[in-house]
């Protein structure tokens, strides 16, 4: 009989200390993975810090017909001073575009002892990225150190952006958990931060454990891979042993039942929990979804708004009219006609663009399509003829033979026209009768189809300049300073850009590149 107990309490003992074991490691695990959660986070807020530095410098290189060398260099040399990490920050230019040898550095600002950017190494990866498009780069295989590049939209000239960051600086020690060691790779470029991290145990220990994370980053895809040794003390085994071994000595008799309901006491509480946690994650998401719906019905209401405001003005205006010819004697019926044909048409220009909100916000946004530009322009001036007339405007349109082709869509490329145009009409109020000059002017430039938008206005307040393109930033005292925001949205969608600079002879002028249509394909077309 004492055999049999002694047994029966050894067997308990050492079940007993294999589910501690197993419990103790899957502690261990979970907070691996919370803490390889909390690391990538961080991570990915300090790569994401890279892009809005490359964003911030490529708005002083495009914010005026000149490039803001020195302003570039102070830029450069406070973010290196303040983000150990970035060890150089270059701005390089093209001089000669038959040959990749034309790079040349114009700033550059980096760490005491960093051997010196060689601009024509880079050449074919600038060549290769998209404008305003980061894309990383390794110089040296096996080391810690990659390149950052952001290549400058065509209009603001043959430029480059290049950040050169240290991976290892990435995260600092103290930063990881004790016993811990961070792995960070980035294609060939690859780095290490131990903090207190045990090497790899011989014998009988506990195993290894390791938490990968991938960060979505298009242009820094980083892979992270935090690992640990734990010895048997990580486990904190010892005093939940000696309780069980004291435990089971003096109540042997119901050692069964206890475990029994220990079991049950740890499922039930592990129900709970997660019945506890289930709770808070549908409450959660349920603020979420509807926080997401307020925003989305906001943003869609804003835009509706703003758009609807230009036809229905013009649909007022041209009724205002018809009812003043319709009080006048003799009036002939040919007048009436063409006021209501224009009042269809804005009819249509309102369904129209209602049309664009609801595929905007669907899962089918607007199609790209040939586009003849001399077309759209000409349809903008017949639209807003009458307006701009009663306002003392000339609308001079100025077009290559034959007109530009862009890939984008009709509808959304005469919105962008029409924004502009009115932007710049509500520029010339200030301005004498004989100065009230708008032209618009299509062409082709660097491979893409671009229209110009230019005034003899006072032209953009200089405070006002690098945030023209911002939501809810106007200078009107009745704008809602989405106008241009939108306009920007639409040039981005299809692979565009735009931009605004003040005249130096006096006025605003706004450029919008496109794509051409010739250099794109719609799925019908066979390839050649």
């Amino acid at each position: 009989m004492a055999v049999v107990l002694a047994g029966a309490w050894l067997v308990l003992v050492l079940a007993g200390a294999v589910v501690l074991y197993r419990q103790a490691l899957d502690r261990l695990r979970a907070d691996l993975d919370g803490a390889a959660d909390a690391v990538a986070g961080l991570v990915s807020q300090r790569i994401a810090q890279h892009d809005a530095h490359l964003t911030s410098m490529a708005a002083l290189a495009q914010r005026s017909d000149r490039i803001l060398l020195e302003e570039i260099r102070q830029v450069a040399g406070a973010i290196r001073a303040f983000y150990p990490r970035i060890e150089g920050v270059d701005l390089i230019g093209w001089e000669q575009p038959s040959s990749q040898a034309g790079w040349r550095t114009l700033v550059s600002s980096r760490r005491s002892g960093l051997p010196p950017l060689e601009p024509q190494r880079l050449g074919a990866v600038i060549a290769a990225a998209q404008p305003g498009r980061p894309v990383s780069t390794v110089p040296e295989p096996g080391q810690p150190r990659y390149l950052l590049v952001k290549r400058l939209p065509p209009a603001a000239g043959q430029l480059a952006l290049v950040l050169t960051v240290d991976l290892a600086e990435l995260v600092a020690a103290d930063e990881l958990p004790m016993g811990t060691r961070l792995a960070l790779r980035l294609d060939g470029a690859a780095a290490g931060i131990d903090h207190g991290a045990a090497p790899p145990r011989k014998g009988l220990h506990p195993p290894a454990m390791a938490a990968v994370r991938m960060l979505e980053n298009a242009g820094q895809p980083i892979m992270l891979r935090l690992s640990r040794h734990p010895g048997w003390g990580d486990l904190a085994l010892g005093r939940p042993l000696a309780l069980l071994v004291l435990v089971s000595l003096a109540l042997l008799a119901l050692a069964a039942l206890l475990a029994v309901q220990r079991l049950r006491a740890v499922q039930a509480r592990g129900d709970a929990e997660r019945a506890r946690q289930a709770g808070r994650l549908s409450k959660q998401e349920a603020t979420l979804a509807h926080a997401a719906s307020v925003n989305a019905m906001g943003e869609m209401a804003s835009g509706i708004a703003h758009e609807l405001n230009q036809p229905l003005t013009a649909l007022l205006s041209q009724s205002q009219a018809a009812l003043r010819l319709a009080g006048l004697p003799g009036t002939e019926p040919d007048a009436m006609r063409r006021v209501l044909e224009a009042n269809v048409q804005q009819a249509r220009r309102a369904a129209d663009i209602l049309a664009r909100m609801r595929a905007y916000v669907g899962a089918h946004p607007p199609a790209a399509q040939a586009c003849d530009l001399g077309e759209v322009a000409a349809d903008m001036v017949a639209l807003m003829g009458a307006d701009l007339s009663a306002r003392g405007v000339r609308l001079e349109t100025q077009a290559t033979q034959p007109a530009p082709v862009a890939w984008v869509d009709r509808v959304q490329a005469g919105q962008v026209m029409y924004n502009l145009i009115r932007n710049a009409a509500d520029a010339l109020a200030v301005v004498p009768l004989e100065r009230r000059r708008i032209v618009l002017s299509l062409d082709e430039s660097e491979g893409m189809a671009r229209i110009v938008v230019s005034d003899d206005g006072p032209g953009v307040a200089p405070d006002m300049l690098p945030h023209v393109f911002e939501p809810f930033r106007s200078d009107k005292a009745d704008g809602m300073g989405l106008g241009l925001a939108i306009c920007e949205s639409i040039v981005h969608h299809f692979d565009g850009s735009i931009s605004a600079a003040n005249r130096p002879q006096g006025g605003a002028r706004f450029t919008v590149l496109l794509p051409l249509a010739r250099d794109r394909r719609t799925p019908q077309e066979p390839t050649a």
